[in-house]
């Protein structure tokens, strides 16, 4: 079996089309198990999905810390393998087929999707083609890429960081050391709403400050009240 787990925060305007969608382009619905966790949404993100045959937790305790929704995720999961899925994130067809296929591959503990954008302009396909450069060379790979892991591995290093932001890259910088982590193509298909909502310019230069002190070494929590206080209601 696979676990999704979708980590949600007022998400009423994708969840439901996400999680219909990862119903529908998965290869074997009957070894799927869809979980969502929920962190106090004002809005009708629970109310969206409540006829769907998926998993929800409610637990407003988790604002502003997703690594604790992934992990509470996680404790009620029953798959062998786990993926973390973005609210507003679409994956390809026929998706836990392909990661089977990977994680068959000798040494393989984890790894993520290619990424992409759902409708680029010029703009955010220069930030496609860097993030893709980024990643390759590093195998470290962001939320928005649906990062999988096989669950003993996870148990095995303490779950996800305690990291209140890109806490999937510092997933990846653990996983590097108990094996392979891999890169599954088509891509997936993400929202732009973060530079459509404050700009493209704004977003990728906050971005790429914390991408800079991430690789430095450095903390990137104090960059965390302000980037979950913009994306609370987007």
């Amino acid at each position: 079996m696979i676990s999704i787990i979708i980590p949600t925060l007022n998400e009423e305007e994708y969840l439901r089309k996400t999680t219909l969608h990862t119903i529908n382009k998965s290869f074997n619905r009957d070894e799927l198990e869809l979980i969502i966790v929920d962190a106090g949404s004002r809005d009708d993100t629970l109310e969206s999905i409540k006829d769907l045959d998926v998993t929800i937790f409610s637990k407003p305790e988790f604002a502003l810390k997703k690594f604790e929704s992934l992990n509470y995720g996680v404790s009620k999961s029953h798959g062998e393998l786990i993926i973390f899925l973005d609210a507003d994130t679409l994956l390809p067809n026929h998706f836990d087929d392909l990661i089977e296929s990977k994680m068959r591959q000798n040494n393989v503990v984890g790894g993520a999707f290619e990424f992409a954008f759902e409708r680029p302009d010029w703009k955010l396909s220069l930030v496609t083609i860097l993030n893709r450069i980024r990643y390759r060379f590093g195998k470290i790979f962001y939320g928005d890429q649906a990062v999988f892991v096989k669950k003993e591995v996870l148990d095995e290093i303490g779950g996800v960081p305690e990291e209140p932001l890109m806490e999937t890259a510092y997933l990846c910088k653990a996983l590097r050391k108990r094996g392979k982590l891999t890169i599954i193509r088509p891509a997936l298909k993400t929202s732009a709403r973060r530079f459509k909502t404050y700009g493209f310019f704004n977003v990728a230069w906050f971005d790429l400050n914390m991408l800079i002190r991430f690789n430095l070494g450095l903390s990137v929590s104090s960059y965390a009240k302000k980037y979950w206080g913009k994306n609370l209601k987007t």
